[in-house]
């Protein structure tokens, strides 16, 4: 069961994360730029979820700050 209560799907959370990664691989001028590429892989990686298919919350608010988005938006 998934215990995160997203608000979105999963598969919708996951192209959300892309877009971060997206971003952040573009040279996203809100993350500092050394912390781009970890950040980057992070966010790739969370994008699979966990070793449930559940996709993190915490990834889901830092893919959210990284494209300006507000949550539920």
């Amino acid at each position: 069961m998934n215990s995160s209560f997203p608000t979105e799907s999963d598969e919708s959370l996951a192209k959300l994360l892309h877009r971060s990664v997206e971003s952040l691989r573009q040279g996203n001028d809100r993350v500092d730029i050394a912390l781009r590429g970890p950040l980057a892989e992070w966010l790739e990686d969370a994008a699979d979820g966990d070793d449930e298919g559940v996709i993190s919350p915490y990834a889901e608010a830092m893919a959210r700050a990284v494209l300006g988005d507000k949550p539920g938006a």
